[in-house]
């Protein structure tokens, strides 16, 4: 009998950072969010960054995409 190849699905574990100012850091942010993911037994599997205000809607945003992609998961 031809065992399945997975039997569990296992969830695809995004790391978001949003800059919206050039001092601000990119690599700064993925360090900490890699250091929590860590320390709590994660991986991070893909990173979505964007430099973007937060004041802009949520559809313009990578992160509106990426909660839709999530969604249609669930």
């Amino acid at each position: 009998m031809k065992q399945p190849v997975f039997s569990y699905i296992y969830p695809m574990i995004y790391g978001y950072i949003r800059v919206s100012t050039a001092q601000q850091n990119v690599e700064n942010q993925r360090f900490e969010i890699a250091n929590f993911a860590q320390k709590n037994g994660f991986s991070i599997d893909k990173w979505v960054t964007e430099a973007i205000s937060s004041q802009k809607e949520l559809k313009k945003r990578k992160l509106g995409a990426l909660l839709k992609r999530t969604k249609k998961m669930i």
